[in-house]
Parts: structure tokens; sequence; C-alpha cells
């Protein structure tokens, strides 16, 4: 049950700056990839076997990804550029800061505000220290976020229905062609820094022929594969080249 008023006051600890990868827009990817950092991507699909086509979840994540292949096998691609901070963000500063701050992506602005309109802010699911959370300026009132962090979330959202097409179309011309299944799993790339820069370029100079078919799927549940299967949808092999799959 949520809170009517959650504050949050950040005791700059660092600890959401370490153990993750950080989502960003197409412009935030090229700028940390101009930093000399490296980017990850996280390919996900879906069809209307993982939503009805009528909700509310599968128009929220049809307005941020691309329908591929064809009709009678078709599913919804979602391509997510992340900056790998695995170890921790390497524009962390050696006293827990962020050194890029004025310039730090939207997802870091909104934190620990959350993004998808589906999951609501719990402080029992953040990593911040207990002394973050029943102080400082309101983060939200009854899972609504105050008007500044609301235009954040409104920005983030946009940014990735108007980067879908494009993110999708870099994945192709990279041969990224493999993707998980919404909510079995993560099939994540790690291309070369140059590479993805490059891609990125030459997105806006040139049209990636056949970007739209040829997609697969990976997902290791059996019953879950053999629904598929039925379904159509094209199955990719276990050996995962390329790629890291994470099932979850």
């Amino acid at each position: 049950m949520q809170n009517a008023v959650l504050r949050y006051n950040c005791v700059g600890c660092g600890i959401c700056c370490k153990g993750r990868l950080v989502p960003l827009t197409l412009a935030e990817t090229e700028k940390w990839l101009a930093r000399g950092h490296h980017v990850a991507v996280l390919i996900e699909a879906f069809n209307e076997l993982t939503w009805p086509k009528t909700s509310p979840h599968y128009a929220h994540g049809a307005a941020r990804s691309v329908a591929v292949n064809e009709a009678d096998n078709g599913i919804r691609v979602i391509a997510v550029f992340v900056g790998n901070a695995l170890e921790q963000c390497p524009n962390l500063r050696s006293d827990n800061l962020c050194g890029i701050y004025e310039e730090r992506p939207l997802v870091c602005r909104i934190y620990p505000m959350e993004i998808n309109p589906f999951i609501y802010v719990d402080p029992k699911n953040k990593i911040c220290p207990p002394e973050s959370w029943g102080s400082g300026e309101i983060l939200c009132s009854d899972g609504v976020a105050n008007p500044e962090l609301q235009d954040l979330v409104n920005r983030s959202r946009q940014a990735d229905i108007v980067d879908a097409s494009t993110k999708v179309a870099i994945c192709a011309q990279l041969g990224f062609k493999v993707a998980s299944w919404k909510g079995n799993g993560f099939a994540i790339y790690f291309p070369e820094r140059m590479q993805l820069i490059d891609a990125i370029r030459d997105s806006r100079n040139t049209v990636v022929d056949h970007w739209m078919t040829g997609w697969k799927v990976r997902v290791d549940d059996q019953p879950l594969r053999q629904r598929l299967r039925v379904e159509n949808v094209p199955l990719a092999d276990d050996d995962a080249a390329g790629y890291v799959f994470h099932k979850l």
C-alpha cells in the first residue's frame, strides 16, 4: 500500500551508481560513448501472447517498440541502450558524487521515482539506505510524482517512443537480431564502442535493408518455448552466440 506522501533525501552514498545498467536515450547514448564509456544493448520481444492488445500494458509496450517479421510470425521488439555501470558508473567520483551531474541521464535525474507507469515507487524495493526516506523534498503523493519529476518522467517516456525504430534499426545493422521474451529473460549485447558509434552515425545516413525481418526469440523455458512455437514465433537456438542470455 502506498504512502500518501513520500519524501526522499539523497544522502550521497553512491550505491545507486554501482552494479547496474543505466538506460539511456539515443542522444544520451552518443554522449556516453563520446566520453569513452561503453554501452550495452538489451533486446526484448513480445506480442499479444504477453498482454491482450486492448490492455494498457500492451499499449505502453507497443508505443516504445517496433513490429518486425512477417504477419504470420510477427513480434514487437524493444531495444534498450544502457550505460555499462556493472562495477560502478564510470562518471562516479571517488567521493561518491556524480562527475557529470549537470549532464547526467534522465533516468538518474528521475531516480528513485519509477518511469514504468505500472510500477509504484516503494522504499522497500530500493537500495537507498533508510535515512534517505521520510525527510527532504516530496518525491510523490499517492504514487504521483511531483511536477518537476513528472516532467522528467514524461520526457523519458517520449524519448522511448521517438527513439524506438532507430534503436531497433541500429541493432539489426549490427546483426543483433535475437531478442529475449519479455518477462522471461534478457538478451544482452556488448558491442565494441566504435562499432556502435559508427552504427548510430550510419543510421542517419543510410537505409538498413531488410532490418524488419529475420528476428528470433531466445527462450529456455520449455513450456513457453512450445507455446511460442505453436504460435509461429521464430525461435533462436540456445547457443547465445554474440550475446549473453540472462534468464529471469
